[in-house]
């Protein structure tokens, strides 16, 4: 994963003006080697990191996201800690039926590059909490992709998509209130 966009996802369009590094590092000499990384809490993301002398022995410790930041798994080996105002924030406000994004218009990328979407489901308490269902919204129709008793949902933009507008939206599966936090993000082709 190349970065994230900078541009303002609450102001309905999208577009591919610029990119943030926002992939944590792996700050011990030792286990300097990038592996993988995942959402441990909505203000923190697990890094998994191992020795380039001895690949296979993998090390994680945690990061912390930035003040106004939160985490979002933007696909299925990278989380990134995005800017509040860059992304897509809301609730289910205590109901149980579904709960959708404000809808971003999408601008196709470079032709270098893909276009990949992450939403990451929390409690209150910033934990990830798993919910009933996962899925997306273009032109207010339900997308085909969807996934059951999930916490995060990565996907890749398709083509056809591209010039429509796509809400992230959430069934909490109950009335507990669900926090979620999506974001869009380039792939080097």
């Amino acid at each position: 994963v190349v970065g994230i966009p900078v541009v303002n996802l609450q102001n309905q369009t999208f577009s591919t003006d610029g990119f943030v590094s926002a992939r944590p590092k792996c700050t011990d000499p030792k286990n300097a080697k990038y592996k993988s990384s995942a959402c441990a809490t909505r203000k923190s993301v697990r890094v998994s990191c191992e020795s380039f002398d001895h690949p296979g022995t993998a090390v994680d410790t945690n990061f912390s996201c930035g003040d106004g930041e939160s985490c979002v798994d933007i696909d299925s080996n990278d989380a990134f800690c995005v800017d509040d105002k860059s992304a897509q924030l809301w609730d289910n406000d205590h109901k149980s039926i579904f709960a959708c994004s404000a809808p971003v218009l999408l601008v196709p990328p470079h032709k270098s590059f893909q276009l990949v979407a992450g939403m990451t489901t929390y409690s209150t308490t910033g934990n990830p909490i798993q919910v009933f269902e996962l899925i997306t919204k273009y032109d207010d129709h339900f997308s085909d992709d969807f996934l059951f008793f999930k916490n995060h949902f990565t996907f890749p933009i398709k083509q056809e998509n591209f010039s429509k507008k796509l809400s992230f939206c959430f069934h909490p599966g109950s009335f507990e209130e669900v926090q979620a936090v999506a974001s869009l993000a380039y792939v080097l082709m």
